[in-house]
């Protein structure tokens, strides 16, 4: 229930961002009959603001996840990390980021980087590390799927 609840609060969030920059836009184009299509300038605003959202403030765990894709792992795990200790840093980042960073995920971004860790670490041979970080994972969050999956097909790898 509190998943949903974060969800539907996010999707309030963006229609409410977008609603005020519908009616800025409009007001100064009424009032100073500047713009032409002011709907296309409050679309603009919101895809910046949407971007910093989702790309600057987790620009680490963004590049670790780009890398990850292109199998440069090292450099992953690295960001990985820095983007750990970041969201541990300013945590009302991730506690809060269905509100700050328009985050729908059910995982926060300390859980989504220990998760990339030990899903590298995992394809790297290195189970017991793997493990751990899962295991870490689970004590954050002991709902967390993913981290239970991956203690599950380690366990039964080594079976």
């Amino acid at each position: 229930m509190q998943g949903i609840l974060k969800k539907l609060i996010t999707l309030l969030i963006h229609f409410g961002i977008a609603f005020c920059l519908l009616k800025i836009t409009y007001s100064i184009n009424y009032s100073i009959y500047i713009y032409r299509y002011p709907w296309a300038i409050a679309l603009f605003c919101y895809l910046i603001i949407t971007l910093v959202f989702y790309r600057v403030i987790p620009k680490r765990h963004v590049k670790g996840v780009n890398k990850t894709f292109s199998k440069d792992y090292e450099i992953a795990l690295d960001y990985f990390e820095e983007s750990y200790r970041f969201f541990s840093k300013y945590s009302f980042f991730d506690e809060y980021g269905f509100i700050f960073l328009l985050n729908m995920s059910d995982y926060t971004y300390r859980e989504s980087a220990l998760l990339n860790q030990a899903y590298i670490k995992y394809t790297k041979g290195n189970d017991d590390e793997a493990r751990k970080l899962y295991e870490h994972v689970l004590r954050m969050n002991s709902k967390n799927r993913i981290a239970k999956k991956g203690i599950k097909i380690i366990e039964t790898k080594k079976a």
